[in-house]
Formats: structure tokens, sequence, C-alpha cells
């Protein structure tokens, strides 16, 4: 999947505030470019140019917006990277975590209770 979309119930600030916090858990680093979007990484990109599949490198980016005339919050989370340098098995983990990624973020807001819709895009 190229990004996936979560509609959260609530304002932007509220949105940013839970998805920075479930990431953070996944053990990413946020680098915020602006306000409302960001470049979250987890691993190493040195060594996984230097191990190649052995180091696993992820990286994703989050954009926030709100939805106008409602009390809701789309946060979209597309591919940053495509584990291109730990060969095909370097891009089937990133595909896997991809997945896993949205599996689990889906879940946290469900029990959470503010996930009102949630979508994958193939492109």
């Amino acid at each position: 999947m190229e990004y996936f979309d979560l509609t959260l119930t609530g304002d932007p600030a509220r949105a940013k505030a839970t998805v920075q916090t479930a990431l953070e858990a996944r053990k990413f680093t946020l680098g915020w470019s602006d306000h409302w979007t960001a470049t979250a990484e987890r691993g190493s990109k040195v060594a996984n140019a230097l191990a190649g599949a052995f180091a696993q490198y992820f990286k994703v980016e989050v954009a926030i917006r709100s939805e106008p005339d409602s009390e809701t919050s789309v946060v979209r989370i597309g591919r940053g990277s495509r584990g291109l340098m730990g060969g095909v098995i370097g891009v089937s983990r990133t595909n896997k975590n991809m997945a896993t990624l949205f599996a689990e973020l889906q879940a946290t807001f469900s029990a959470a209770g503010v996930l009102r819709a949630a979508g994958a895009s193939a492109k």
C-alpha cells in the first residue's frame, strides 16, 4: 500500500497528539516540517545501507487535515521509504511494515473510541 487514511473524532490538534503518541510508542522518531506534516522514521539508514536486509529502516510521511463542517480529522500515513537498500527482502519487509502499522493504528484508535473510518490505497 502507498498510504492509508484514518478518520478520527476530534480536532486536528487532538489527532496530531494522538498520532504522535501512537507512533512514538512504536519507536518512531517524528520530525515536523510544519504544524501538520511530519516524517516519522524507525531504524537506521546507515545500518540499512551497510547491512541491507539485516538492518531495518522504515520511514513514513504523516499529514493531518481537518474535515470542514465536522468534528473529525483525517490522518494520512504514506510510504516514505521503499526498502530498496535491503533488496527483495527489504522491499517485502517495508510492505509488511506498512500493512502492520495500518492494522496496529486502526486497532489502537478503534479501542480508544476515536476511529470513525480507515482505508488504504495502493497508489
